[in-house]
């Protein structure tokens, strides 16, 4: 009978540690493609706003949807203060590499490799960038907060 009540003992503690500890993992983040989307609208947001296709106020209200504090409040800074210089344009962006560092919480973390494939004002060239990204649960859904070079 001792061995029967152990068992059950620790089948209890086993459920209790896996409904504790399942909510540090969301399953409803979907990894790779979630990042590589939300990068390309915002890319895409960006660069409409930055050659007039769209308003600066639409871009703020299109990027408060799939970003977040802190990254956020950067982007808006720099859409007000731009001052209509040329920029070069963003053809196209292939993702290299995607990893997933971390995902605890409402957090995911990512390093990802991208290249870049640009248009400036002389050529066409192409460019390799290296980022850490952070998602944060916001709203029911997954936004960008962090977006550094590396």
């Amino acid at each position: 009978m001792k061995k029967y009540s152990s068992l059950v003992v620790i089948m209890a503690l086993l459920i209790i540690i896996i409904s504790v500890f399942s909510g540090f993992a969301d399953p409803s983040v979907s990894g790779d493609s979630n990042v590589e989307q939300l990068l390309q609208q915002r890319t895409s947001i960006l660069q409409k706003a930055f050659y007039n296709q769209i308003s600066k106020e639409k871009a703020e209200e299109a990027l408060e949807k799939i970003e977040t504090y802190p990254l956020i409040t950067k982007d808006i800074e720099e859409l007000r203060d731009w001052d209509n210089t040329e920029i070069d344009v963003v053809n196209s962006m292939k993702f290299l590499d995607i990893k997933q560092e971390k995902n605890l919480l409402e957090y995911s973390t990512y390093k990802v490799k991208i290249l870049w494939e640009m248009s400036g004002l002389d050529k066409d060239y192409t460019m390799e960038g290296n980022y850490n990204i952070v998602l944060k649960k916001s709203d029911g859904l997954y936004k960008i907060s962090c977006l550094n070079a590396i």
